[in-house]
């Protein structure tokens, strides 16, 4: 995720970590030019598919992608991982995935190699998934939980999902008691794709601390994260840069998408034979203007009679932008009329906000590792702005109704 230190040790993190990639790159490749001369159960390969199919029950708006008509281009996808065994302690992993979104980024999620000195304690270097939620590691495989889509409020669009870097993992397991404990660092200098916009994305000194306690059926988790990030949207920088070159200080650096990050999350699970409960919060503090300080919760819970399982979800969040700032004078002359009215129209594009969803759904394994899943969701934005909704017009009331069905596979 996103951060900054200030001890030298961290101030020199971007020299070492530049190198990450070529290091992954040539030991992971090493190993597969070396496979005629190992056996072949070193070698591992394994994959996820999702077909997703949603259908938003409004004509006055868009959601996700999703409109008033059936379309199964926005969370389907394919990912492909390869594993390899180099030695007793070394392993490299692979993983690629391709997504059918005009939001989503296909290519390289994982290239890292991880070094496990003992049973309890393990280090991954390279390209790696960030560990912000309880489900991170698991986000595009929707085999792995029970919802379509994993409620919003919580797992928004991340813009730095993935960081460069080096991960270490402490697990202890006993008779009654598990524990895990993991820290990371690392940076990311990546383009994202974000509502048809490219947006580079530089995040320097990424740092990060999770720990778990699982305890019979109950699993605790808890996780800080933080982070130093620099989000380039085109546009919105000439016309910062235009507002600093005029003197107006202030208006420009509220249009800035640079600063610093924390990120807080903390989420409690219980599963049995015939029951399951879930709940995960989370809270966001940033000084970007495109990213909201955000808090968000939901709470699920269901029931199990296999191969099949119900399920009922609320989610909620409230997302706070930072003011706009009466800088610019009005009525002075045509230009700076014109230059506040351009600085206006910006800052209307946002504006805070606090959305809901109520959803229900179920699941059927048919088989170890095929199942169909439906989900059916009540979406409203209950104060303020524009939430979870775009391309709205007029006659938009700030609440649809949004179905899904889902076939998830691993294999």
């Amino acid at each position: 995720m996103l951060i900054k230190w200030t001890t030298p040790a961290f101030r020199n993190l971007k020299k070492y970590t530049m190198y990450l990639h070529v290091t992954c790159v040539a030991l992971f490749f090493s190993c597969v030019t070396s496979l005629h001369a190992q056996t072949e159960d070193k070698l591992q390969f394994s994959g996820f598919a999702r077909a997703v199919a949603g259908y938003l029950n409004e004509d006055d708006a868009q959601y996700l992608g999703y409109e008033n008509k059936v379309s199964f281009a926005e969370q389907s996808l394919l990912g492909i991982q390869v594993d390899y065994q180099i030695s007793k302690n070394f392993s490299a992993t692979a993983q690629a995935i391709g997504r059918t979104g005009d939001d989503n980024d296909s290519g390289i999620e994982w290239l890292y190699v991880t070094y496990t000195p003992t049973t309890s304690l393990r280090f991954k270097l390279g390209r790696q998934r960030t560990p912000v939620f309880s489900y991170s590691d698991y986000l595009d495989v929707g085999f792995a939980y029970n919802w379509v889509l994993l409620p919003q409020q919580v797992y928004q669009q991340f813009l730095f999902p993935n960081f460069d870097g080096l991960h270490a993992n402490y697990e202890h397991i006993g008779e009654d008691i598990s524990l895990s404990i993991e820290a990371y660092f690392g940076e990311l200098d990546r383009n994202f794709i974000y509502k048809g916009e490219s947006l580079n994305t530089n995040v320097d000194n990424i740092l990060g601390m999770v720990s778990s306690l699982g305890y019979e059926g109950w699993t605790f988790r808890a996780s800080f994260h933080q982070g130093d990030a620099d989000v380039t949207q085109e546009e919105l920088s000439e016309f910062s840069n235009m507002l600093r070159g005029l003197g107006f200080i202030q208006s420009a650096d509220s249009l800035l998408n640079k600063g610093f990050t924390r990120f807080y999350q903390l989420s409690v699970f219980y599963e049995d034979v015939d029951y399951f409960f879930r709940s995960e919060a989370s809270r966001l503090r940033t000084g970007l203007f495109l990213a909201p300080d955000t808090n968000g919760y939901f709470v699920s819970g269901g029931m199990n009679f296999y191969p099949f399982s119900v399920y009922a979800s609320f989610a909620r969040d409230t997302n706070k932008y930072s003011a706009a700032i009466s800088e610019i004078p009005f009525g002075v002359n045509q230009q700076l009329d014109q230059l506040a009215y351009g600085y206006q129209q910006i800052t209307a594009q946002v504006g805070n906000n606090s959305t809901v969803s109520y959803s229900i759904g179920g699941r059927w394994d048919w088989n170890e590792n095929l199942a169909f899943k439906m989900q059916t969701s009540l979406l409203k934005e209950r104060d303020g702005f524009e939430g979870i909704f775009v391309n709205r017009n007029s006659n938009f009331d700030g609440k649809a109704m949004f179905y899904q069905l889902a076939l998830e596979w691993v294999f």
